[in-house]
């Protein structure tokens, strides 16, 4: 078959069924998804996942010159393999496998990368102050595609795994997000880590977070009520709590060091230019801000299912 300048050999999206081998000429293939473009010239294989798979095609092939192709057809293939040598079938299903493993890739990797794209159009529009925001979902699809070049199905299905995981809920065309501050955290812990290539300093070990546990536990069942969001807890009754809450570990003033100097907790004295840091028992209260500790510990479980959920 030929092909005159101009002339389009398919479309994206086109269920195609059709191998073709390029004699003359060359093509180009473009592809709205991921904006990449392919070159075809004498020899190139145009369609192999088409012919062995009937999968949509990827990209809009487009003749930049008068061309001429070889067409191959699920019917006359086996014409055609008698015709060529016997490796010629192995040759399409390696090059057919290799280009489904790249495509798959590809498709996790574009979703990766544009996760921070489509946090920051999250909680750039999320109104400040507000743990709850709500705004439409086209200008999501609009401000990933600009900032990202992703597709509208790509980013619906990261706004999904967002939704499974109880950050944000899709409502018919708008986007509700169940925590702003949540979203934000996630925002800068993920643009921490691409940055710097490490763990950010949001993420809490295991024992920060049985403490922070027995922190929360201690202040729902307190009849103390919050000032401004902010707790005070006893240590007497944050130690009997931690007896149930962290699995047999001890709380400590040693153990509780790195939540004082994160100030995610804080003490009525100072440790500052102490030798030895003092008996928990001498520390009659700690306080902090509780929407903070709650804000983190949420962050803490979502952050390694979201990894799992992307890979």
């Amino acid at each position: 078959m030929t092909l005159e300048e101009g002339q389009v050999l398919f479309h994206e999206g086109d269920i195609g069924k059709n191998l073709y081998v390029v004699r003359n000429g060359e093509l180009l293939g473009t592809s709205t998804h991921n904006g990449g473009e392919n070159t075809y010239g004498p020899g190139a294989l145009i369609g192999e996942l088409s012919l062995l798979k009937s999968s949509p095609c990827t990209e809009t092939v487009t003749a930049i010159e008068d061309c001429e192709l070889q067409e191959i057809t699920p019917e006359n293939l086996a014409q055609t393999l008698e015709e060529e040598p016997a490796w010629f079938k192995s040759i399409i299903s390696f090059l057919t496998s290799r280009l489904q493993i790249a495509d798959d890739n590809k498709l996790k990797s574009d979703k990766i990368k544009a996760l921070p794209s489509l946090l920051y159009i999250l909680d750039s529009k999320s109104a400040t102050g507000h743990t709850e925001s709500s705004f439409s979902l086209s200008e999501v699809y609009d401000g990933v595609r600009n900032l990202f070049n992703l597709s509208k199905d790509s980013t619906e299905n990261l706004l999904q795994i967002l939704e499974d995981l109880d950050i944000l809920k899709i409502l018919g065309n708008q986007v509700q997000l169940k925590n702003a501050n949540v979203v934000h955290l996630l925002y800068e812990s993920i643009r921490y880590r691409a940055r710097y290539k490490k763990m950010p300093p949001q993420i809490l070990s295991m024992t920060e977070q049985m403490v922070l546990n027995a922190v929360i536990k201690t202040v729902q069942q307190s009849t103390e009520p919050l000032q401004n969001g902010m707790f005070t807890v006893k240590t007497e009754s944050l130690l009997k709590v931690a007896k149930r809450a962290m699995f047999g570990a001890t709380l400590t003033t040693r153990t509780l060091l790195p939540l004082l100097e994160r100030k995610l907790l804080n003490a009525p004295i100072s440790f500052e230019g102490a030798s030895t840091l003092p008996e928990i028992e001498s520390i009659p209260s700690f306080h902090g801000d509780f929407d903070t500790i709650l804000d983190l510990m949420e962050l803490n479980r979502i952050y390694p299912l979201l990894d799992k959920k992307l890979v």
